[in-house]
C-alpha cells in the first residue's frame, strides 16, 4: 500500500513536470497586447466621428492586416480554437490515464490473487504436515500397500509347509505310477 501512494506522488510529480514543459514549449499563456476593433462600424461610421481622419483608418487596416488589431470574429475565432485545444488535450490525459489505470489495477489484482493462493496453499500444507491424524492416515496406507505386495514370516512357513506337503504327495504319486508301470509290464508279459 505504502509502495502505491509513493508511486502516484511520483506520477503525479512526473506529469506536472512534463505539462510545464509542454506548456513552456508551446507557450499557450503568451500575451500579445492587442486590440479589438470592429472595422465595418469604424468606416460605415466615419462621418459620424470628427476626429477620426483617414489616415487613422489606414492605420487601423495596416495593424489589423499584421495582426495586431482583430475583429471580434477573429479574436472569438482565437478563443474558441484554445480551448478546443485544451478540451482535446485533457480527454487525450484522461483516455491515457485511464488505460494506465486499468493496466495497474489489473497487474495489481493478479499479483494479489498469486500471494494468496500462495499463502493458503502454505498454509494447508504447513498444517497438513503437522496435522496427526493426517501422518496416520498416510503411514496406514503406505504399510497396507507394503503389506498386501510383501510375504510376512507367517505367510513363508505356512507356503514351506504347503510346499512340503505338496512335495510328500508328489513322491506318493510318483510310487504310485511306478508301480502302475510296473503291473502293466508284468501283466503285458503275461499276455505275450
Amino acid at each position: 500500500m505504502k509502495n502505491n501512494v509513493l508511486a502516484g506522488i511520483t506520477g503525479a510529480i512526473v506529469m506536472a513536470l512534463i505539462l510545464t514543459g509542454v506548456f513552456v514549449w508551446i507557450k499557450p499563456f503568451e500575451y500579445k497586447p492587442v486590440r479589438i476593433i470592429n472595422p465595418e462600424v469604424v468606416v460605415s461610421d466615419s462621418m459620424k466621428v470628427d476626429n477620426l481622419t483617414i489616415n487613422q483608418i489606414a492605420v487601423l487596416k495596416d495593424l489589423e492586416n499584421k495582426g495586431i488589431l482583430l475583429t471580434p470574429h477573429e479574436y472569438t475565432s482565437h478563443i474558441i480554437s484554445y480551448y478546443n485545444t485544451l478540451v482535446g488535450l485533457l480527454i487525450g490525459l484522461f483516455i491515457l490515464f485511464s488505460f494506465v489505470s486499468f493496466w495497474n489495477i489489473k497487474n495489481t489484482a493478479k499479483k494479489d490473487v498469486a500471494d494468496a493462493v500462495e499463502a493458503v496453499e502454505k498454509k494447508l500444507s504447513d498444517s497438513l504436515i503437522k496435522s496427526v491424524p493426517f501422518m496416520e492416515g498416510i503411514k496406514d496406507g503406505i504399510i497396507g500397500r507394503i503389506q498386501d505386495n510383501l510375504i510376512t514370516k507367517a505367510d513363508k512357513q505356512i507356503i514351506d509347509k504347503n510346499l512340503d506337503d505338496i512335495m510328500r504327495k508328489q513322491i506318493v504319486l510318483e510310487e504310485n505310477v511306478n508301480l502302475l508301470f510296473d503291473e502293466v509290464d508284468a501283466k503285458s508279459e503275461i499276455k505275450a
